[in-house]
């Protein structure tokens, strides 16, 4: 497709050049046939202008004088006639017109070849090829069928050229899209030593470094950690590396940390779900480190998933609740409203999470339900769906949960 459109717009341009020089050839023949012509005609009407002075002057009789005109008359449409019948072109016209015609001719043939040739040397072209594979791998979805053939067909292209950072980055990706986490970091590696210095390099030392922290099973090694400051350096807000940074001093839990790597996070793009749900992580790991989770502040940790084979709308609102389990028909303790389209997710549920004058701490033993609204409403409605997890206690500690969506509201 590249070279039909190069020949296109090739021919388009030469049009531009050859159109108007043949319009100029053939409209200077034309003009110097009616030069010619005219040349011709003020040549017969001075001659006839002398012949009516001589005639003033006495010096012709008027038998002689018509003879005259007479002859003049014929010789100028014997001219006109001659010039009309011969070719519109003399053979050295039409050799100064194939010299006009010739030069721009050959610099409009030659110039392709030469912008060929200079792009082939200085320009992307390799890159030109390989984005159909790139798209393909960008609009890839869950499908393992079409990550496997990408990886032939990438894998083919680096083995042809091994100089081609973008061909092992989407290679990885596709490696990584199926669970082949050992065959990612390699191509990652590869990908990042033939990357020049620049946000990319950082984009892909990230991926690195994800890469060799699932193959490590979630440590930190030191060549983890070297990777981490060389991308760093390179973008200190590089989003791979901040959200592997935040998850893995949220598992220390060096809250401190994870809060200044959150922040970071939220600064890349402030107005997204995504954010809304990293200030509340912000609000709960405050209050873990001012001590209130640990002097009787309970924290409850919600994974909510959807069963497979629902189908939704993904702009639907999933509502995440509390309750006080002794006072059923009371409002929530803490409730977290997030946009469908994230889960599976975790979500905290704190005091600060309170929505009304009670929180999780006036409650001993509690329950916690998830809601997706197809009416936008928190409260349920039938052919909403929604799951409540058993009645428990808190204990003023931290409580994971585990809510699975699946049954529909009568």
């Amino acid at each position: 497709m590249f070279w039909i459109l190069t020949a296109f717009l090739t021919v388009i341009a030469a049009l531009f050049v050859l159109v108007p020089l043949w319009r100029s050839s053939h409209a200077t023949a034309f003009e110097e046939k009616s030069i010619r012509k005219n040349a011709n005609i003020a040549l017969f009407n001075e001659r006839r202008d002398e012949l009516e002075s001589e005639l003033t002057l006495g010096n012709l009789e008027q038998s002689q004088f018509e003879s005259l005109v007479l002859e003049l008359q014929q010789n100028l449409l014997s001219d006109i006639d001659q010039e009309e019948s011969q070719p519109p072109v003399k053979e050295k016209q039409i050799s100064k017109s194939k010299l006009i015609l010739a030069l721009p001719l050959a610099m409009l043939l030659a110039m392709p070849v030469l912008a060929y040739s200079l792009y082939i040397n200085w320009g992307y072209i390799d890159d030109v090829q390989l984005m159909g594979f790139f798209q393909r791998t960008v609009n890839n979805i869950d499908d393992p069928e079409e990550s496997q053939s990408l990886i032939v067909s990438l894998g083919q292209v680096v083995q042809a050229d091994e100089e081609q950072p973008w061909a092992w980055y989407f290679l990885a990706e596709n490696f990584a899209s199926i669970g082949m986490f050992n065959e990612a970091e390699i191509a990652y590696v590869q990908s990042s030593e033939r990357m020049e210095e620049g946000p990319e390099k950082a984009l892909v030392l990230g991926r690195v470094a994800l890469a060799k922290y699932i193959n490590s099973e979630f440590q930190f090694t030191p060549e983890i950690l070297e990777i981490v400051e060389q991308a760093r350096a390179i973008n200190p807000s590089e989003i791979s590396i901040l959200q592997l940074l935040a998850a893995d001093a949220e598992e220390r839990q060096d809250y401190e940390a994870a809060i200044e790597y959150w922040r970071l996070l939220i600064q890349a793009n402030p107005n997204s779900e995504q954010a809304e749900l990293l200030r509340q992580n912000i609000a709960a790991a405050q209050q873990l480190i001012s001590g209130d989770a640990a002097g009787g502040g309970p924290v409850v940790e919600v994974n909510v998933s959807v069963a497979e084979g629902i189908e939704f709308e993904e702009d639907l609102i999933v509502f995440i609740a509390a309750r006080n389990a002794e006072r059923e028909g009371m409002p929530p303790l803490a409730a977290v409203r997030v946009n469908l389209s994230m889960l599976p997710t975790t979500i905290r549920l704190t005091d600060a999470s309170a929505v009304g004058p009670f929180n999780l701490s006036s409650a001993e033993s509690i329950t916690v339900s998830a809601l997706i609204s197809t009416t936008g409403a928190a409260n349920p409605v039938s052919g909403d769906y929604r799951v409540v997890s058993e009645a428990f206690e808190h204990g003023g500690e931290l409580t994971t949960i585990e809510l699975l969506i699946a049954d529909q509201v009568p």
